[in-house]
């Protein structure tokens, strides 16, 4: 048995980096951080919001946009979409006070969220615009199985939240333990998966549709 324990043990320490090496990885890391630019796609000839309305809307994510001037007019952007879809006037509704609070007459909310849930309303904390993914925080007003349960994921998106690259949000999410989110989502369209002959397939893994609400800018 020593002899098989010391064959694996001396195998692991021939392939152990020698003394210095993690260093080396450490220092080029650190440059790749320090400057994100050497390796961030650059798409100059597009703003924030043109960049993720383009992404987001593309092939591989497949979402669909809908703007708005004021966040009073998301219900009944809302109302249009679910009609447009011949769906119910019903939804699963984020308990956030923005989304709460606002006139919702005319389609039935409620706060808890069913296994087959038609659709769901939450809001985005942050976009970004070089994939066109919005960022959904946990929290006790932001269960985070409305991201996933619903067949239609409607997601209202401040414009003035989008962000250029994904590095560009990481300073906003929290710098110490106390003030991260117990779950933090990165989403980036409808779920798909092409793993049975590789043949893409919407909704294999969350929502088959997702319908984001931009407000524009003040």
């Amino acid at each position: 048995m020593s002899s098989a324990r010391d064959s694996i043990l001396n195998a692991v320490r021939a392939r152990t980096p020698a003394p210095g090496v993690h260093g080396d990885i450490g220092k080029a890391a650190a440059a790749l951080i320090a400057t994100p630019s050497r390796y961030q796609p650059q798409f100059d000839q597009q703003g924030n919001l043109e960049r993720f309305i383009a992404k987001a809307t593309s092939e591989r994510v497949t979402a669909s946009i809908g703007r708005v001037a004021t966040v009073e007019a998301v219900p009944a952007e809302v109302a249009r979409y679910l009609k447009d879809c011949r769906l119910a006037p019903s939804l699963a509704l984020q308990p956030r006070e923005e989304l709460t609070g606002l006139n919702w007459t005319g389609l039935e909310t409620h706060p808890g969220i069913a296994a087959d849930e038609p659709a769901a309303l939450t809001i985005a904390d942050l976009a970004i615009a070089e994939t066109g993914s919005v960022v959904l925080r946990s929290g006790p007003d932001a269960p985070v199985l409305m991201n996933f349960l619903p067949l239609h994921h409607i997601v209202v998106l401040h414009e003035e939240l989008i962000h250029r690259h994904l590095e560009d949000v990481f300073g906003l999410l929290g710098d110490g333990p106390a003030e991260q989110p117990r779950n933090l989502c990165i989403v980036t369209g409808t779920s798909g998966t092409a793993d049975i002959e590789a043949v893409n397939v919407r909704g294999a893994h969350g929502p088959r549709f997702m319908h984001v609400v931009i407000v524009d800018k003040p």
